[in-house]
């Protein structure tokens, strides 16, 4: 073949492929009337995940339909139909389940199936929140939910070596707040709460040195786990400590078991 005619051919092989690759583009260019496609899927879905019992209604959750629906449309060359995008909802439903229940945690007013639905399928979120999911189960009674969150509170929140005497979070900080109920810990109330003498009486029994240090300085440092003297202040160093001063009769329950390990 003559080179002018192949090069004719070749341009009409590249128009070619230019034009059914347009053509294509265009046969993927539909649209989606997402009003009506959410308010049908919505309904499909709550209904067959059962989710009524949580008060929840199509507005609700419309931002999230709204994503997967976009999501699963961007990646379909055809439209998609509300049963092909009922199906891959429910066939996902824990991602679903999820972002409800993130959603749910935003809320001022819960009912205890909406907390129990968060602690369920949103763990980590709850955890986070959960200074606001507990006022509320709190409120509601729910004993249940409360213990839940003190476990997620540990696991996803902001813990501290310190538990509240008041919820029993480990929420406490080293001025005697409490991050999650709120509460302010007197000093007595938080001796009491971690056995302040029993510690007192096991460190003069062990370490009488330590013991001798803290009733010359009247007081103790304490990490959450057990008592330290002053001097190892330097050895917590970075940790959350508290300092707890002697009372007067702390000082007496020292003096008598230091004396009785002097005479025997």
């Amino acid at each position: 073949m003559p080179k002018r005619q192949a090069k004719k051919a070749g341009k009409r092989r590249g128009a070619s492929r230019r034009s059914r690759s347009a053509s294509g583009s265009r046969s993927r260019k539909w649209k989606l009337d997402m009003d009506k496609v959410v308010g049908e899927v919505g309904r499909e879905v709550i209904e067959r995940l059962g989710l009524d019992y949580l008060g929840i209604d199509i507005d609700f959750i419309r931002d999230i339909l709204e994503e997967i629906i976009a999501g699963i449309a961007e990646s379909r060359s055809t439209k998609p139909s509300i049963e092909s995008l009922v199906k891959n909802i429910v066939r996902n439903k824990d991602l679903f389940y999820k972002a409800i229940a993130a959603k749910l945690a935003t809320k001022e007013n819960l009912t205890v199936e909406q907390l129990e639905f968060i602690v369920s399928y949103a763990p980590e979120v709850a955890g986070r929140a959960a200074p606001q999911l507990f006022r509320i189960a709190r409120e509601l009674g729910a004993d249940h939910i409360i213990s839940a969150l003190r476990f997620l509170w540990s696991k996803y929140g902001r813990p501290t070596p310190f538990t509240c005497p008041r919820c029993g979070f480990r929420a406490l900080t080293p001025d005697l707040k409490c991050l999650v109920c709120g509460a302010e810990v007197s000093e007595e109330e938080f001796k009491r709460s971690i056995g302040f003498e029993s510690l007192l009486e096991d460190l003069a029994r062990s370490s009488p040195a330590s013991a001798m240090e803290i009733l010359s300085a009247g007081l103790a440092l304490y990490d959450g786990e057990r008592l330290y003297p002053p001097s190892s202040r330097a050895l917590l160093s970075g940790r959350p400590i508290i300092e707890i001063y002697l009372g007067s009769h702390e000082r007496k329950i020292l003096e008598s078991i230091l004396r009785q390990r002097v005479r025997g």
